[in-house]
């Protein structure tokens, strides 16, 4: 079963068509990469989903219902977090500070609660900053959790970032390009995450440019050139498809 799919979904920047009737399925509880050149459209395919851009024709729908053009922040409460390809974090604040803003839909308390540090708001403090210290465990942050972010290796802010798209406990998750400038250590971390959040029913979309890192954990495989899918289909099946060749490699 797919949880989310697009029919004919475009994205028109002007006269340039980033996504051209786009029709993706991705399976529910299962790794799909998103692969192709740059400028093929896999940034705006998530841009479109999440809400970020408005999609200009065709669907998309969520657990079969349709989200086309729902505002961003309603569409990330129906389960649905992203990380960026530019790490966007807040510097001024702690590393577990930074997972706890992306938990402030869990709070119930109203302004008077919080004001006058109610039992009910402190156990909700307790059990948020609990959620976030147990996601920082996950992705190997738990003893930084106090530090600031400002300095940390790349690799280490790539993975807080995926703790705080984590912390809206998401049914489906986007990566967009979460190995980039990254060395080979630092992205089989990434990878062994990946698995691990498969394991735990969290569905996945890769879109990555290190094919060692889809080899290894994709289960599905859609390919995009000039914004329109040109193969899709197992790693090893696309590896050895002419036209996938083709969109990387040019004319020989």
């Amino acid at each position: 079963m797919d949880i989310l799919r697009t029919e004919n979904m475009t994205k028109s920047f002007g006269g340039v068509v980033a996504n051209n009737n786009l029709s993706i399925g991705i399976p529910e509880g299962k790794i799909t990469a998103l692969i192709g050149p740059n400028g093929s459209g896999k940034t705006t395919f998530i841009n479109v989903v999440t809400g970020v851009h408005p999609i200009t024709s065709g669907k998309v729908y969520f657990k079969d219902r349709d989200i086309s053009g729902l505002d961003v922040n309603v569409i990330s409460r129906m389960g649905i977090a992203r990380t960026f390809q530019k790490i966007r974090l807040f510097e001024n604040l702690s590393v577990i500070e930074n997972v706890l803003v992306a938990r402030k839909p869990f709070y119930k308390s109203g302004p008077i609660s919080v004001v006058l540090n109610t039992p009910k708001f402190k156990r909700e403090e307790r059990d948020n900053r609990e959620k976030a210290l147990e996601l920082l465990k996950l992705v190997g942050l738990e003893d930084k959790a106090y530090d600031s972010p400002t300095g940390m290796a790349y690799g280490l802010r790539r993975c807080l970032e995926i703790a705080r798209a984590l912390a809206l406990e998401p049914q489906l998750l986007f990566l967009d390009e979460p190995a980039a400038g990254m060395t080979r250590d630092e992205f089989k971390v990434i990878m062994d995450l990946i698995i691990i959040l498969k394991e735990r029913g969290i569905t996945t979309l890769l879109v990555e440019h290190t094919m060692d890192f889809i080899k290894a954990v994709a289960d599905w495989v859609y390919v995009l050139n000039f914004g329109q899918v040109i193969a899709q289909g197992k790693f090893e099946e696309i590896e050895r498809d002419p036209l996938v060749l083709k969109a990387y490699l040019g004319e020989e």
